[in-house]
């Protein structure tokens, strides 16, 4: 597969450069030894192709998708990849942008724009993939989720869910697993008169969606994530948010409709999970595309999330802005303290580091109160080059430690409990790490207690950094 040479392409910047897809398991080389608790796959999905003839992403949330995996067992790791197959990667190879997508225009006439005043949502699913159920499920923020062949890696077709009430709706990339409940939570954005973000839950093997409850407004904020607690979820209702109707007959990209209106501040707006009941509270202006874990503590619902003091961090992933200089990707980590019969709610900033991509000990600490956050920790650095990081924060310290290597850039951070561990930091990082000056790639696996990488396991292609993916047993 040949690399494209669009002069203003993204691919000439490292770490965001194409890979080339394998499609069968090649082995990886191993240094280090790897732990021998440690069997499953790394499966990821991340923007990869940005230029076609006649197509080309504007915003890094727009290349088109690739799916790749690191399939560990036995002291080996193999690794595989492939394009995502969707509409979307099928119209763009033909230089077409029929589909509404994140920042990149369409390039639909006037007539069609007049018949279908807001344009189907694009299938690109290149933010997260993880296992729903019988399921591995690529997914982005959209009405259309992809499952994905464990095996082979294809697209095998749309996730298909039962008629209900959320037909059509925006749903996000970031569900929710509540293992004692054996329930999938997440979030969906409908448009009409009004905005209406609703919280549904599913068991894991089920596709009938259940609305517990909703929360309509006139501005409807951009909705990455949700934070989720046994009692409630919690949305950041940022005051980044566009009125419906300014969606009606555009050509734009969804995010370009959006505006930002500080003087409104940052609501949160809690959902009980129980009755549907829905209370508000407001704080400060900041926009925020994380949120890391919440929990319940007396009468207070405490959040903690990665924020940035305005949304302009979304101008700076456009490409353009990208190749006149890469982002700074280390938001602060804040705390936001929620008390019943206050609408104030109060903030604290957790620790000096910034990050990305955060991740927990989930399956142990969701939703109840934890110690330790993980995630990568990305800014420009001399030369152009990208200086970049594997964080720890230890939450109630404010204290941090970090694994650094200087020839890659690494992505978000996957923890891994070692089976029948004893504390919450008792697992292993595993992390993709993007080579700055050459066509590799490598899966560090970190001791989480330490901060120390024990291996490393290093393939001959030039993986693009991206958002998210799972650890699969």
């Amino acid at each position: 597969m040949s690399r494209l040479t669009h002069p203003s392409s993204i691919e000439a910047l490292a770490p965001f450069r194409r890979l080339r897809a394998c499609h069968t398991a090649d082995p990886a080389d191993i240094a280090g030894e790897l732990p021998g608790w440690l069997r499953g796959e790394v499966v990821r999905t991340c923007p990869a192709v940005f230029d076609a003839p006649g197509w080309h992403a504007r915003h890094w949330f727009d290349g088109l998708g690739m799916v790749y995996a690191f399939r560990i067992g036995e002291g080996r790791v193999h690794f595989q990849s492939r394009l995502l197959e969707s509409e979307a990667a099928r119209d763009a190879w033909q230089g077409k942008a029929r589909l509404g997508s994140f920042g990149t225009p369409t390039a639909r006439p006037w007539w069609q724009r007049l018949v279908e005043p807001v344009p189907r949502i694009t299938d690109n699913n290149n933010v997260n993939i993880t296992r729903i159920g019988p399921d591995l499920v690529a997914m982005t923020e959209g009405n259309r989720q992809l499952i994905i062949d464990d095996a082979t890696l294809a697209a095998e077709g749309p996730v298909r869910y039962a008629g209900d009430a959320l037909h059509g709706a925006i749903m996000t990339a970031h569900p929710h697993l509540d293992a004692a409940r054996n329930t999938v939570v997440n979030v969906a954005t409908s448009f009409g008169m009004h905005g209406t973000i609703s919280v549904y839950e599913h068991a894991p093997a089920a596709r009938r969606r259940e609305v517990i409850g909703s929360w309509q407004t006139a501005h409807v904020p951009y909705v990455h994530t949700f934070g989720l607690t046994p009692d409630s979820a919690i949305l950041v209702a940022h005051p980044y948010a566009v009125k419906p109707a300014k969606l009606l007959w555009s050509s734009q990209g969804y995010i370009d409709h959006f505006d930002w209106h500080p003087e409104e501040g940052t609501r949160l707006v809690v959902i009980e999970r129980a009755t549907g009941a829905v209370r508000e509270h407001v704080t400060k202006p900041f926009f925020a595309f994380h949120t890391i874990n919440a929990f319940e503590r007396g009468d207070e619902t405490v959040l903690d999330l990665l924020a940035y003091p305005d949304a302009g961090i979304v101008e700076a992933l456009r490409i353009d802005r990208m190749l006149a200089g890469l982002p700074d990707l280390r938001p602060t980590l804040l705390r936001i303290v929620m008390r019943q019969g206050v609408e104030r709610a109060g903030v604290e900033k957790l620790g000096d580091v910034g990050f990305e991509f955060p991740s927990t000990n989930y399956k142990r600490v969701n939703g109840h109160p934890y110690r330790y956050a993980y995630g990568a920790a990305n800014w420009p650095g001399p030369d152009h080059a990208y200086a970049s990081a594997v964080v720890k924060v230890d939450v109630d310290s404010g204290r941090s430690s970090a694994f650094s290597d200087e020839l890659y850039v690494f992505g978000e951070p996957l923890f891994v409990a070692r089976p029948h561990g004893e504390g919450e930091d008792d697992g292993a990082l595993l992390s993709v790490g993007s080579a700055r000056d050459d066509e590799s790639s490598v899966l560090a696996v970190i001791d989480a207690r330490t901060m120390a990488a024990v291996a490393r396991a290093t393939v001959p292609s030039a993986i693009p950094l991206g958002f998210h993916g799972s650890f699969v047993h």
